[in-house]
Parts: structure tokens; sequence; C-alpha cells
């Protein structure tokens, strides 16, 4: 048997309880309670010390003098347990322990048995040295959300599980806002990076859509009205085959706008249709690199690569469109993969910086495609992951359709309830641990475990781009290079005097 925590006091329940430790536990270590022919796994959420000599002692003097008579025998540690489970089934147990009934630490071999037996490697729990792996079906199936203040981890993170995935063969696309991944590198294996240049199909996208694209705003209703009626007019009348270039297919549309300003039903409009026209103009002056024709993005999709899409300098707008109409055809196509073929074809889309794309209190294009392979996006072979520092102003509906989360430090009380509200299995108590993690140091709780975990992500052993700018050393660096410009000008300076 191992080591004897010790024993449970008090009233208890089949959910939780307390014990009273013989030494210092550490908070999200494992413990094992054996009652009723089962052994039963707890977790320690939270720890209290108390001394009786100090209870009620407000004197200072007098509080100095008890002083003599304290040692370490005097003081006393109670712990909280999470009740999670029997170690066969991790099922809850109908009854609860009797007081008295021995706390043991739990052995690393059950440790093992839970924590190491899934595909991906994500690091090493907090309190033990056993290994934390995750079941990568569950992870995607279920959708992934990785939540933290900046500096925290998280493209760390990222990182690690774009290896573990690139080593099990996975087909990714990563959503890249910074430029972080393009160019990321491990030492240990090779990644297949497929880096893909941001393109939307002009022809493919709604009316609206394309209007937006070219900066009409959504108040300048005869505008939008105009450029709809000539786009129709197009699409009517010809396919999308029929256009060679980007620029043939606008101009149509621009051309039957002129031929609008003739139309005397029209005169009153003229003005709205020609800063419409400039609007088009303007679309294939300064939109031209991320506009195309007879174009999908499904086809320049590798499968079983790390596929990164560089947004990096679109602006938010542009962003939103491409997000928008990548996440959406790929829905489309993995559908028709599976009724065509009755076999899913696989990918796990990873959006950086999310609460900009699904906001909780606005409206943008990408949030009905995300939200959609949020609630379906498992019966198909979609799963997502969307990373965040900015928790409360991700959309509550799709952040509550993620059931797994790597949550790191977050200390803002409205980050954490918005969290918490999204999900169900992060307790009060693990709530409370979040401000305290260290850098690197993440809650992880879902399906992808069997149950919850303080977790050491491991380092990732490469580059990327997500690590914070070495002020001091780009600074020193460049003074070094400077010195000798320096004592050049000063002389020239001194021999002038």
């Amino acid at each position: 048997m191992d080591n004897l925590m010790g024993y449970v006091i008090g009233e208890t329940s089949n959910t939780e309880l307390n014990f009273l430790a013989k030494h210092m536990p550490e908070i999200g270590s494992y413990v094992s309670i054996n009652y009723c022919d089962l052994e039963i796994l707890g977790m320690v959420e939270s720890v209290n010390q108390g001394c009786k000599i100090f209870e009620d002692v407000y004197n200072v003097k007098d509080f100095e003098k008890l002083k003599d008579f304290e040692n370490n025998d005097s003081y006393y540690t109670i712990g909280k347990i999470k009740i999670l489970g029997d170690v066969k089934n991790m099922q809850i147990p109908r009854i609860p322990p009797k007081p008295g009934t021995e706390v043991y630490d739990a052995s690393e071999k059950i440790l093992g048995e839970i924590f190491s037996k899934g595909t991906i490697e994500i690091g090493n729990l907090i309190s033990a040295d056993s290994k934390v792996k995750l079941d990568v079906n569950k992870l995607c199936s279920r959708h992934l959300a990785i939540l933290a203040i900046t500096g925290m981890g998280k493209s760390n993170t990222v990182s690690v599980l774009l290896e573990e995935l690139n080593n099990i063969h996975a087909t990714v696309l990563v959503f890249d806002m910074h430029r972080e991944y393009v160019e990321i590198e491990a030492k240990s294996s090779t990644i297949r990076r497929n880096i893909i240049r941001p393109k939307i199909n002009v022809y493919n996208m709604s009316y609206d859509a394309l209007m937006s694209l070219a900066g009409v705003d959504p108040q300048a209703t005869v505008q939008r009205a105009m450029g709809r009626r000539a786009m129709k007019k197009i699409k009517e009348s010809k396919k999308e085959v029929d256009f060679n270039t980007v620029d043939e297919y606008i101009n149509s549309i621009i051309n039957e706008l002129n031929y609008y300003m003739g139309m005397d039903e029209f005169k009153s409009k003229v003005d709205s249709i020609l800063t419409l026209i400039m609007r088009f103009e303007d679309l294939m002056t300064f939109k031209d690199k991320i506009t195309a024709i007879n174009y999908n993005p499904i086809q320049d999709i590798k499968e079983n690569y790390v596929n990164i899409v560089d947004i990096s300098e679109l602006d938010e707008s542009s962003t939103d469109l491409i997000i928008s109409y990548f996440t959406g055809e790929i829905l489309k196509d993995r559908k028709k993969v599976l009724w065509d073929t009755k076999v899913a074809k696989p990918i796990f889309i990873i959006y950086e910086e999310a609460h900009l794309i699904v906001p909780q209190n606005r409206p943008t294009k990408s949030k009905i495609p995300i939200s959609k392979i949020a609630r379906e996006g498992r019966k198909f072979g979609v799963g997502i992951c969307l990373v965040s520092q900015r928790p409360k102003t991700l959309d509550q509906e799709s952040l509550s359709q993620c059931n797994n989360f790597i949550i790191s430090k977050l200390i803002e009380p409205s980050d954490q309830k918005h969290v918490q509200h999204a999900s169900e299995n992060l307790s009060e108590d693990l709530l409370n641990q979040l401000p305290g993690l260290n850098v690197g140091e993440a809650v992880i709780i879902g399906p992808c475990l069997k149950i919850p975990a303080m977790v050491k992500i491991k380092r990732f052993e490469g580059e990327y781009g997500g690590e914070d700018v070495k002020f001091d050393e780009l600074w020193t660096t460049e003074k070094e290079k400077n010195i000798p410009e320096f004592i050049e000008r000063n002389e020239l300076f001194n021999d002038d005097l």
C-alpha cells in the first residue's frame, strides 16, 4: 500500500469529503480511498492549515509568549477531496466513506493507467512524474478551447499539439494571425508544413460578402441593392468557368452598373452607383492578393500536413471573410466526402485570437460556420480549437460546444466565470486555482482525459514565433553595433574643436 496521507473526517458525501492530513498535500495531487471493496480516486482541491495554540489570540505579547510552546506537532492540515470515481470504471460511488477511513497517495501505477494511455503527450502532472497523454479522438471530435492571459504559454501549448498531431499524420489547419507557426520547426521531428496564402473565390461569395470585401458600408442600402442586382444578372448569364481572371468578373459587374447609369429609373441613384463602381475598382487594386476565380481552398489543403493559413497581413474585415470562407468550404467538402464514400476525412482546425472572429456581443461572418462546426462537425470528422487570451469576449455558445479545455492562468473573475459557465466540469475549487498557475501550467478538463488534471505543459523543443521579444538583448546588441560609429563621430567632433 502507498503512503498514508491521513484520515477522512467530518460529514462525508459520495462526491466530496475532508481529510486530516499527516503531511502537507499538494493541491491537484491524487489520493486513493478504499471502501466497499472499491478503490476510489480523488483529487485534492484545497488545503487549509491551522494551529489550536494561536486560536482566539489577538494580543501580540500573548502571541509571542505562546510561540515558545509551538512546534510542528502543533499544526494541523485539512484537505478537501473531490471524488472522481472508482479506479476501474471511473464511476462515482453510490455511498460515501465513513469518517476515519484511511486516505493514501495514489500510486504511480494508477496514475499511469489513467493519464498515460492517450495518443498525444501534452506534459506531466504538476503533483507527480506521470506523463499526461490526451485521447486524440475525443480531443478533436469534442472540440478544444485553449485559454489564458497573455504570456502564459498558449503558443507553446499550440506548438506542442501541432508537433504531436504531426507525429500521428493528422490533417491540421491553423489560421495564423501573427506568423507564429509559419516557420515552426521541431528539434526531434520534421513538421510537415504547408503554407497557404489566403485567397477567396469572388464568384462563390455571397452578394453581401463581396460588397463587404469591396468596402461597401453595411448601411449603404442603395449601393448594396444595386450591387446585388448587378451580380445576380451576371451570374444568371455566365458561369464561373466563363471568367479567366478576377478582373474579368469584377469588370463585368462594373459594366452592368455603368449600364444602369444610363437608365431613366436610376437617374436619382447615379451618385450611389458611381461610388459603388469606385469600390469595385478599389477591390481589384487593393485586394488583388486575396481574391481568386475558379478556386476552392480545399485544393490547397494537404492531407496529413500541418496546413498554415498566413493571415498576418490582412485587416480584421478581410480576416473574417477569409476564415468564414475557408471554414464553410471545409465543412461542405467533409460532408460531401462522407456522403459519397461513407468514410470521413478528418481535419482539425485551430483558430488563433478566437475572440476576434467569434466574439460575444457582435456579429461576424465567421461566427455562423464556426458555430455550425461546433454543433455538428464531429459527425463529419471536423474538429475545432479556439485559442484566446480574452475568454469573456468569446461567444458563449461556441465556447460551450468545446467540451475540452486547456486553461492556463486567468486572473479576472469575469474571465473565470465566463469559462465556468461554458464548462460544467470546472469546479469552484479548480476555478480558484487558475490565478495561481505558473507559466506553462494548466488545468485540463474534458473527455480527452478521464479526469481533470493540473498539468505542466511540456516545453516545445524547437522554434516558433510566439516567444516574447527579449528587449534587453536586442537593445544591447544594437548599442554594441553603434558604438564604433559613436566613437568615430566623437573623434571628429574633438578634431573640430
